[in-house]
């Protein structure tokens, strides 16, 4: 049978301490839990600021692909609610397409680097919108996955505004050609492609007959008209891949890429018939005016864009001196300041074929 330990006995001491001492561990145990605890409850609120500040939306996705996490931008900008996106595959919460209109999985094929390539998102409600952003695997130090961020921004204002500055970098505001800066780059790389692959190809210089009488009697409004007319009567004569572009004034220069100097001949002149057929209607009067085009056949690197430019040029201006409303070509192989020329002329209304291949 055990027997009370009295209580001022040296056992009974020594029990009370070591329960005192158990329970100062526990108590300290305790405060450094709940002090973690706090800690990790304000590194959570300071993080889940920081995601609800940045101004990207961002998906954190698990190992399954599951939404985990959602920030309001990009709650925003799917159009859904956080709380009806956790724990759904991101596929089908958002749905993200390619380029080309075909759908995608992000997770797997990530944003282009390609600046054409722009990512569609169809937000829940139908709208679709531009999107931007970056697809990152996420590690735990071990190097094990533990899921993905997805970050996305909306990028459809700012590809507007670049589209439309490229746009008006490359064309003529007045007639949509292209202008002289973007004429001169494509016929850089039509010398570049003639010179790796001798293949044919032909410039032509065109400058206005009587363009002048036109802004002298029916003014301003009526020339720049004239000439917004003009460029979509000279696209016409043209196939689909060759280009035209207005270099400046009433001067406009068409590039041949691929052709003979047959073919190159053959479409002078169907522009040059085009021209002098063509009837601008004006407050009750008609004008009619024609043009005196320079051509330049090349098949190779050995001549510069300014070269080519200044040669077509001069051989304009040939045609114009020699009468207006023709055609000269470029036929010998002398420098640049004493060309042969051999001048196509034909009588105004003649009718030409209408076939633009060629």
């Amino acid at each position: 049978m055990t027997q009370p330990v009295p209580q001022n006995s040296p056992l009974s001491t020594n029990v009370e301490r070591g329960t005192e001492d158990r329970f100062a561990r526990l108590k300290a145990e305790l405060a450094s839990v709940q002090s973690e605890l706090l800690a990790c409850q304000e590194s959570h609120a300071r993080n889940h600021s920081a995601l609800c500040a940045i101004a990207d939306g961002i998906a954190i996705v698990d190992t399954r692909g599951r939404v985990t996490c959602l920030n309001p931008v990009g709650a925003h900008l799917i159009g859904a609610k956080e709380e009806a996106c956790l724990g759904h595959p991101l596929a089908s919460v958002v749905r993200f397409i390619d380029h080309q209109g075909r759908p995608m999985d992000l997770l797997a094929e990530g944003f282009s680097q390609d600046r054409d390539a722009i990512v569609s998102l169809v937000r829940q409600d139908g709208h679709v919108i531009l999107v931007d952003g970056a697809v990152s695997p996420v590690h735990d130090r071990h190097k094990r996955p533990l899921g993905t961020v997805v970050t996305f921004r909306n990028v459809t204002a700012s590809t507007k505004l670049a589209r439309e500055l490229a746009y008006h970098a490359n064309h003529d505001p007045l007639t949509g050609l292209q202008n002289r800066r973007a004429f001169l780059a494509q016929l850089q790389r039509a010398i570049s492609n003639a010179s790796e692959f001798g293949n044919g190809n032909a410039l032509l210089y065109l400058d206005l007959d009587q363009f002048k009488s036109v802004n002298d009697s029916g003014g301003h409004l009526a020339g720049d008209e004239l000439l917004r007319q003009l460029g979509v009567l000279l696209r016409k004569q043209l196939r689909e891949h060759d280009t035209v572009a207005r270099l400046g004034g009433d001067e406009f220069a068409v590039l041949l890429n691929n052709c003979t100097l047959e073919d190159a001949r053959y479409v002078a002149e169907k522009i040059r018939t085009a021209v002098i057929e063509f009837a601008f209607a004006w407050e009750g009067g008609e004008y009619r005016i024609g043009t005196s085009i320079g051509l330049v056949e090349f098949s190779n690197g050995e001549r510069s864009v300014d070269e080519l430019i200044k040669l077509a040029d001069r051989m304009c201006y040939v045609a114009k001196d020699g009468g207006r409303n023709r055609v000269t070509i470029y036929s010998g192989t002398e420098p640049l300041t004493r060309p042969s020329v051999h001048d196509v002329s034909h009588r105004p209304g003649a009718r030409m074929d209408e076939d633009t291949n060629f």
